[in-house]
């Protein structure tokens, strides 16, 4: 075997992997990058190294992995390529940050994030992309936590990136986050206008599992905004055909009966509702706990609709609970409040 054998095997895995990911075959994208690594590994290739474990990471996530990804990140994190790179050790925290947000640990997803924006400013100036992904990860953490003025600040910072960069999918996932947080501050007008840019942006012809993703979330911040109009039922339904389609994960798929779930409540189709949401909670383990804690919060709502009010508070204290062991403090203030609401 000649010595450029290894490279040119590693270079096939990587390419194979890559592909998989295109395809979404996130299981056999992680198969594959894992291959890579243990190649690169025997090769003493450490850049080939870093690369696999970060795609490996990566494909964790996107199959709801989360605490597995952020330990791929803290080890990636020391390692002697990330040490000498802010660009790479910005790429690595912000990953780290994601984990930490889908595991439900949202102040250390936000520590996580700054970190990674202190990273990425040190980088070299054309490192646009990574900032963004990082302002993203920050906006994100602070939105789920309830800190909407301090996400409404970065996204402001977050604005202004985007002006200076061509219309792409990373544009799409910005203008996303902020439409996110104006719904959340109930700035309905700049919450429809920055989703409508992040749609110009986002192709269902690309990437139909993002496309999924999207037309949910922004259902989702519509409803919880009180925008209960047609506009919003095509978001969900969008979703739906979408993820017939794609498939998904069974945790993308939780995530969609939700919103539905939250549909129906606030269209006061509260029996349906309850169904819905009973069944999404059968399955709270495979959600981050803020979002569980959504769905005890709606099906609460949905049984005092009901005038079920001993189940109702039942649902809002394990609502407030996981708010709480979220460090989502403002939300599980809500959850109380409904309580109390409810016990008067």
């Amino acid at each position: 075997m000649t010595l450029q054998e290894p490279r040119a095997q590693r270079l096939m895995l990587e390419l194979q992997a890559r592909d998989a990911w295109n395809h979404r075959d996130y299981q056999g994208a992680q198969s594959l990058a894992e291959a890579l690594a243990a190649s690169a590994v025997a090769s003493n290739d450490a850049a080939d190294y870093w690369n696999a474990t970060f795609l490996v990471a990566e494909c964790l996530r996107k199959q709801g992995e989360m605490g597995k990804s952020q330990l791929l990140a803290d080890e990636l994190a020391q390692h002697p390529l990330t040490q000498e790179s802010d660009a790479l050790r910005a790429r690595v925290l912000t990953l780290a940050a994601f984990a930490l947000q889908g595991s439900g640990d949202l102040r250390l997803a936000a520590l996580s994030a700054r970190s990674a924006l202190e990273a990425a400013a040190a980088a070299e100036p054309n490192q646009v992309a990574i900032r963004i992904e990082a302002q993203n990860a920050l906006i994100a953490a602070l939105a789920e936590s309830g800190k909407l003025e301090e996400a409404w600040i970065e996204c402001l910072v977050l604005a202004e990136l985007l002006s200076t960069e061509p219309g792409s999918q990373t544009n799409g996932l910005g203008y996303w986050a902020i439409g996110n947080v104006a719904f959340l501050l109930k700035h309905i007008t700049e919450g429809v206008a920055y989703h409508q840019l992040a749609a110009k942006n986002l192709s269902p012809t690309n990437d139909l599992d993002l496309w999924a993703r999207f037309n949910r979330a922004s259902a989702s911040l519509r409803l919880t905004a009180g925008v209960v109009e047609p506009e919003t039922l095509e978001c969900i339904e969008r979703a739906e055909l979408a993820s017939s389609i794609v498939g998904g994960t069974e945790r993308d798929r939780l995530e969609l009966s939700l919103t539905r779930g939250q549909w129906l409540v606030l269209t006061g189709q509260f029996d349906a509702a309850i169904d819905q949401l009973r069944g999404v909670l059968d399955l709270k383990h495979l959600l981050a706990s803020h979002t569980a804690a959504e769905a005890h919060l709606f099906l609460g709502q949905a049984l005092s609709g009901r005038s079920r009010n001993e189940e109702a508070v039942s649902s809002l204290e394990a609502s407030e609970g996981l708010f709480l062991q979220s460090g989502a403090e403002d939300r599980a203030s809500s959850a109380r409040a409904l309580i109390e609401s409810i016990k008067r």
